[in-house]
């Protein structure tokens, strides 16, 4: 079974685009970067099952690959430019 987005592609300004883009490249490399750091200093402090700050880096981890995957599928499916002008026309959705 597959299944389709049937979301619309969203309109960006290039300026939107690009500053998203750049967030996406940030968390694809140094951010990832200080992250691991982040863990293992909190894994070197021991026991693992007790250790708040291990914890709270990996969670944090968790969310930044999140936001990857994200901003990866809005920037790919985006249009970039004006959004088309309103047609006066309602429609479902």
């Amino acid at each position: 079974m597959s299944t389709t987005n049937s979301a619309p592609a969203a309109w960006l300004t290039q300026e939107a685009f690009d500053r998203l883009k750049a967030e996406l490249d940030h968390l694809s490399g140094p951010g990832r970067a200080e992250i691991v750091q982040k863990i293992e200093s909190a894994r070197q402090e021991g026991d693992l099952k007790e250790n708040g700050g291990y914890h709270a880096a990996k969670e944090e981890q968790g969310k930044i690959e999140a936001r990857i995957r994200q901003l990866t599928a809005l920037l790919r499916d985006a249009n970039v430019g004006e959004a088309p002008a309103d047609d006066g026309i309602v429609e479902p959705g």
